[in-house]
């Protein structure tokens, strides 16, 4: 059973150690024993030792930038298939999303690129306790002199101007603010963000955070596939700038335009959401009439992230346009109980078992959706609601 190490801070970062190597593609809010919640990424790393393997559950807290290790006792090399299913199941149970890294196939370079990656690698940082200092007499003409310097700062180009290193890194911020502000809603101060990050330097990161706006907030898709592209110009194996023009084009109905941006990003080894895309490259390969080969790529999303309620929405689709009635249901019996929140996985899998004239158990589905919890669910609650009036008493 894994409990927490207090005494590590840190995975050991060797190389040559580590056999087996799975990575958060999200950041859920997690809270510790005697912790405040938070949002974390997380890490299942396998290492060797010098008698067994040594399996852990790795988690960087985002606030205090804390790791926090969870171990069991070494394994022997035939115990460590079970002890990682373990680990990914302990992650799992914390919300967190693990993506594979297929360690054994990557190269030396992309080995150190991974470590260098996760912060779960890196020793946390000393705490430096500062000196007391004697208080230095104020000096009124040095005290101008600040203040000057500083609002040449902020006029950036008054006085001596602005050197390209610091237009870079002030894109950057502006970048970066834009992405926060774009997580919490906020979709036209983003924007402001974005472009302010672009006048100062064009980069991909803000063509990118361009392109999902325009895509999906404004609903201008025209302007987002423009960005998108933009951002793929400047850097050709951006993977989230490919997930996401595959993700407008089939939007748009242009499958077979889809599929090789997906393809390409689902098998980059470096991308933390190739899941998202391999996902999406199966429902894409699916409606451009290759069902088979989109099922299994769909299959191989969801054995690496198994509670991805998007993929098992898919797979449940496409087996119901299919007749598969069972495979259908199962599907669909997996998107509910990963995503049980979502009004629609309960009306989706009460529809298949009223076709298999499952009435009580589709009803006891039905139930569950027919009163919205908000405006978004209404459609939805309102087709729920449809069919318990159509099963009538039971």
């Amino acid at each position: 059973m894994l409990q927490e190490d207090p005494e590590r801070t840190h995975v050991p970062g060797d190389a040559g150690r580590i056999t087996a190597l799975y990575e958060a593609t999200n950041q859920p809010l997690v809270q510790p024993q005697g912790r405040v919640a938070q949002a974390a990424k997380g890490a299942v790393v396998a290492l060797a030792e010098d008698e067994g393997y040594d399996v852990v559950v790795a988690l960087t807290l985002m606030q205090s930038g804390e790791n926090v290790i969870y171990a069991g006792p070494p394994v022997a090399d035939s115990e460590l298939p079970q002890a990682l299913e373990e680990a990914l199941n302990f992650a799992e149970s914390m919300g967190f999303i693990l993506d594979t890294s297929s360690w054994a196939n990557l190269d030396e370079t992309h080995k150190q690129e991974l470590i260098e990656r996760i912060p779960a690698f890196r020793p946390p940082a000393p705490i430096l306790t500062p000196t007391q200092e004697r208080p230095k007499a104020v000096d009124p003409m040095a005290a101008v002199a600040r203040l000057f310097a500083a609002f040449c700062v902020l006029l950036m180009l008054n006085c001596s101007g602005i050197s390209a290193e610091q237009r870079s890194q002030a894109a950057e911020i502006h970048q970066q603010l834009g992405d926060n502000l774009l997580r919490e809603g906020d979709a036209q101060q983003a924007m402001k963000e974005y472009l302010e990050s672009i006048d100062l330097e064009e980069n991909p990161e803000a063509r990118l955070g361009l392109g999902l706006i325009y895509a999906w907030s404004l609903s201008r898709p025209q302007d987002g596939e423009r960005e998108f592209k933009r951002a793929l110009e400047m850097r050709p194996d951006y993977a989230e700038a490919m997930t996401n023009l595959g993700a407008l084009y089939i939007s748009r109905g242009k499958f077979a335009e889809a599929v090789p941006l997906l393809d390409k990003a689902a098998r980059d080894p470096l991308y933390k959401a190739r899941v998202l895309a391999q996902s999406d490259l199966g429902w894409a390969l699916y409606k451009s009439g290759q069902p088979e080969k989109g099922v299994g790529e769909i299959k191989g999303a969801l054995a690496v992230a198994p509670k991805y309620c998007l993929g098992w929405r898919q797979l449940g689709t496409i087996y119901s346009e299919q007749g598969k009635l069972d495979d259908a249901g199962t599907a669909y019996a997996r998107y509910a109980e990963a995503c049980p929140d979502v009004a629609d996985a309960h009306l989706l899998f009460g529809k298949v078992l009223a076709r298999q004239s499952k009435a009580h158990e589709a009803r006891a589905e039905f139930e569950r959706c027919a009163v919205p919890r908000d405006d978004k669910e209404k459609p939805v609650a309102s087709e729920c609601a449809r069919f318990l009036k159509e099963l009538g008493t039971p």
